[in-house]
């Protein structure tokens, strides 16, 4: 049976690793990081690898990529995965079941005279536990802003 890579799109930017059944990291790899992950890791196990690409719109794009013969690696040497670290937040007042967004406050604006407030971002900026985290009920409204130490 051939070693297995599935490359799952989570975001415009972000892909989850998973190599032979288990997620390679808790952190997913930048999109344009890909190819070069791909390819360390075929190199590695020194022998054909089926790849999968799952895109966000469900299309799922497979291939067998063989390792280049000039770059031999040892399966031994392939990254270990990483533990997460869990940071909980609590909050009440959700109406049981809804769906709550968790949003991390990148910085702050103020409002204008006129009650608007306009935020820019980055597309390209990487978003950072540091700070705040926002809980937003999407049925109920319900607002829970924690501190992150």
């Amino acid at each position: 049976m051939l070693p297995q890579i599935i490359a799952e799109v989570v975001s415009d930017e972000h892909v989850v690793l998973t190599v032979n059944g288990k997620r390679l990291s808790a952190t997913p790899t930048r999109r344009d990081e890909l190819g070069q992950a791909i390819a360390e890791l075929v190199a590695r196990f020194a022998s054909p690898t089926r790849v999968e690409v799952r895109e966000l719109d469900g299309s799922v794009y497979a291939d067998i990529l063989t390792p280049n013969p000039d770059e031999p690696a040892a399966l031994e040497d392939a990254p270990t995965p990483t533990r997460p670290v869990l940071v909980e937040f609590t909050a009440a007042g959700f109406v049981p079941g809804e769906d709550v967004a968790i949003a991390l406050v990148l910085r702050h604006t103020s409002a204008a005279g006129n009650g608007t407030a306009r935020a820019l971002l980055d597309r390209a900026e990487h978003a950072v536990v540091t700070g705040e985290v926002v809980l937003l009920g999407r049925i109920s409204g319900t607002t829970a802003v924690r501190r992150v130490d």
